[in-house]
């Protein structure tokens, strides 16, 4: 390669990559200055040994770099976003060992010395952070989408596993479908069939017992227009011990104790169940009769089906099942992350409402018509387990839309909502 390539210094980076101006925004504007500085030091530094546009091997085989720091490197010479470019960079104490190793190969002593000028800058903007680079990638993120995934990403690990420290409780794999139904008794209302559970849930110390499920006291049958909450044969027991699918769990009978709550009855495990660190697998389901709208209701236009943890999972897994027949606009459907019980737009239905909302929206993947597709690696009795449940509401599975979403470390206080947009009722037929 042309060790004798002379760097070329790079244009005017296109105005959409910085803020606006103003006070709000001053520190932006310096983050984006500093990614500037960063890359041309770096190109100053280390072009004059490799040549110009150099590919990761060519920067890990003359700087003896790995693998991992060669590739952030190659990005950040690269990139055009300045913001990019500061969250691709290493630390200062990096770059300080980059610089070095340049050096001894030969780069010259004024790049050097510039890069370390620049180096210096970039710790005295460090310091302005709380947490340091933490900070910065989390004020990064509002510019930079890998850095905001990357940043939502840890910080949900980080409540999850402090939410299992504090419960002393965590599971592998948490699931939940929601089946969509038009309801039997009223062609204006659907059912939304519930199967859920959690895999692998362990104790990691003795503490209060656990809530498996919960499930409503009726004191009256609720009328044809009243919503329901049903076993999956339609039956208003309240016992939730009839929302339990056993065949596809590990509960023997005697770890289970009712306690009964103001109007509901909560199935919890007993004190001394399981043993610490000895996993157990729960599955249950049950039907809310007539939950939702099946058509435009004047000013409502979308309906929504919550999914909130109350116990924190690795994976959370998140399936929407709708009938053919149904909300022909879902497919698929739109769904977004949100604090669990504050957001206004759950009691106003408008998607568009970001309050208490994250920044980054799940999607859905869709698995087809039917259940063929619908095991997963972390639940492979899965499909066998869905088929007792269409069985049970006495539904064809090969007549519902799929789809999936995935997530991981979604801690409790947040829950997955499903956004359903409504059909306008063709009153002609």
């Amino acid at each position: 390669m042309d060790s004798t390539a002379k760097t070329q210094k790079s244009e005017e980076f296109p105005q959409k990559h910085f803020p606006e101006i103003g006070s709000a925004t001053d520190l932006m504007l310096e983050l984006a200055n500093l990614g500037q500085k960063l890359q041309l030091s770096m190109r100053d530094l280390i072009e004059p040994l490799t040549g110009l546009r150099p590919r990761p091997n060519d920067i890990g085989e003359v700087l003896s770099l790995d693998r991992t720091q060669s590739w952030r490197l190659s990005r950040m010479m690269s990139d055009e976003c300045p913001y990019t470019i500061l969250y691709e960079s290493p630390a200062p104490k990096g770059l300080g060992l980059i610089i070095d190793a340049a050096e001894r190969a030969g780069s010259p002593a004024e790049a050097a010395q510039a890069a370390r000028r620049v180096t210096k800058i970039y710790e005295g903007i460090l310091q302005k952070f709380p947490e340091g680079r933490t900070g910065l990638d989390g004020a990064l993120s509002a510019r930079v989408p890998k850095a905001r995934e990357a940043t939502n990403k840890k910080a949900l690990r980080q409540v999850s596993i402090g939410m299992s420290q504090l419960l002393g409780l965590r599971a592998t794999v948490r699931y939940v479908s929601g089946i969509l139904v038009p309801s039997e008794n009223l062609d204006t209302k659907v059912d939304v069939v519930a199967a859920a559970g959690y895999v692998d849930l362990r104790r990691l110390r003795i503490g209060p017992a656990p809530v498996v499920f919960s499930g409503k006291i009726y004191t009256h049958k609720p009328g044809l227009n009243d919503p329901a909450l049903e076993t999956l044969d339609g039956d208003l027991d309240p016992d939730p011990r009839l929302r339990l699918l056993h065949q596809f769990g590990s509960i023997p009978p005697d770890a289970l104790t009712l306690e009964p709550s103001g109007n509901e009855l909560r199935l919890t495990l007993a004190p001394d169940f399981p043993k610490i660190n000895t996993p157990i697998t729960i599955f249950f389901g049950q039907r809310i009769a007539r939950s939702l709208e099946r058509y435009q209701v004047e000013d409502r236009t979308h309906e929504v089906v919550h999914h909130a943890p109350v116990l924190p999972a690795d994976i959370n897994i998140f399936d929407t099942i709708i009938h053919k027949d149904l909300y022909h606009q879902a497919k698929p459907p739109k769904l977004t992350i949100e604090r669990f019980g504050f957001n206004p737009s759950t009691q106003s239905y408008k998607p568009d409402d970001t309050s208490y909302r994250m920044d980054d929206e799940p999607q859905a993947v869709g698995l087809g018509m039917g259940i063929k597709r619908i095991n997963t690696r972390e639940i492979p009795q899965l499909r066998d387990l869905q088929a007792s449940v269409f069985e049970r509401i006495n539904h064809d599975p090969n007549d519902f839309y799929v789809y999936r979403t995935t997530i991981e470390y979604l801690p409790p206080g947040f829950a997955v909502t499903v956004w359903i947009p409504l059909d306008e009722r063709d009153d002609t037929k």
